[in-house]
């Protein structure tokens, strides 16, 4: 039993150690709103400021997706108070291409704030705490140790540790959004969700400060509208592939890889085939190596070879992922032109 227990945390930990590259991989939005290029965002319905505070959160973020012609804000604003009009309360479904022809876009993105609280709840808790009890701390001799402090040369405190009634105060956060963008040439919405963030921390007085409402709920916001963001607009991730090793050759083309000379690894694995053109491995490798460069019919190509000579998890995980991505090509490449 213990032979097997060795063993499995040999294979794991052999399965953790597996080489890796990181890549950008860019997605196209949830929504295809491409046609649209200049929006106006107006304050949302909601508590107080909140609303144009949000507003500003959003138009300040999908600014720097650089997708869309965004209408800046005293611009908006002008314009709405020469109409006698609010920049909240004013826009719904219904009467967003009337108001969109009066701003000149090609659609509105309006919202309501669901839930925008901070609340605190206070309570007991029994924690360990050190304690001293006036004893002092002794060598095997039987003589007091001193330390160093601030004030000079001291005796060492003994301290016992003990279970002591503390009080804490819990400090909760709610933002929920729900964001709408409405076409002004037909009043249709064109994309829209909900979306919340919570938040919630234990404090006790004695040890670090709260976090200030403002700044919690600014937190909580900038997290609801991060996730608005792919809706939208094409995103980029950051996604691991996974190398297979095999023989010095491949992977000494990995080592290649994984320091971005992907010409130097290509050319050492398409070697490597002209030797043993049955070896899984530099197949697989050179698939994901054309994936990386953008070039996806290779690497269907060379992923389905790898997988015809052995069909490993790792194999039919990167064919489906690169059909996947095929798919996702078209939408993006429609949203991006």
């Amino acid at each position: 039993m213990k032979q097997q227990i060795v063993l499995l945390f040999f294979l794991l930990l052999y399965a953790s150690c597996s080489e890796k590259v990181y890549i950008n991989v860019t997605k196209p939005a949830t929504y295809d709103v491409s046609d649209v290029k200049r929006i106006a965002i107006l304050d949302f319905n909601g508590p107080r400021n909140a609303g144009a505070g949000i507003a500003s959160q959003f138009t300040n973020r999908l600014w720097k997706t650089q997708y869309f012609r965004i209408m800046e804000r005293r611009e908006l604003q002008r314009i709405l108070e020469e109409h006698a009009l609010q920049m909240s309360g004013i826009i719904n479904d219904s009467t967003a291409v009337e108001f969109g022809k009066i701003l000149g876009v090609d659609a509105l993105i309006v919202g309501d704030i669901l839930s925008y609280q901070v609340q605190d709840k206070r309570g007991m808790e029994k924690v360990k705490e050190k304690v001293w009890k006036g004893e002092y701390e002794k060598d095997e001799k039987g003589n007091f140790i001193y330390e160093k402090t601030r004030s000079g040369r001291e005796k060492k405190k003994k301290y016992e540790e003990v279970l002591v009634d503390k009080e804490y105060i819990q400090r909760s956060g709610n933002v929920s959004i729900s964001f709408r963008m409405v076409s002004v040439e037909t009043g249709e919405i064109r994309a829209g969700d909900t979306k919340s963030r919570t938040y919630s921390q234990k404090f006790f007085p004695d040890k670090g400060q709260l976090p200030s409402r403002d700044a919690i709920l600014t937190q909580l916001s900038e997290g609801v509208i991060e996730q608005f963001i792919p809706l939208i607009t094409p995103y980029t991730i950051r996604v691991s592939k996974t190398f297979e090793e095999d023989n010095d050759a491949v992977d000494l083309g990995i080592e290649y890889a994984q320091k971005n000379l992907w010409d130097r690894a290509m050319t050492i694995w398409q070697d490597e085939l002209k030797r043993d053109p049955r070896n899984s491995a530099a197949l697989y490798n050179l698939g994901l190596a054309y994936e990386v460069m953008g070039d996806f019919d290779q690497a269907e190509h060379y992923y389905n070879q790898a997988l015809d000579i052995e069909p490993k998890d790792l194999y039919m995980e990167a064919l489906a992922n690169i059909r996947q991505r095929k798919i996702e090509q078209k939408s993006l490449e429609k949203q991006l032109h």
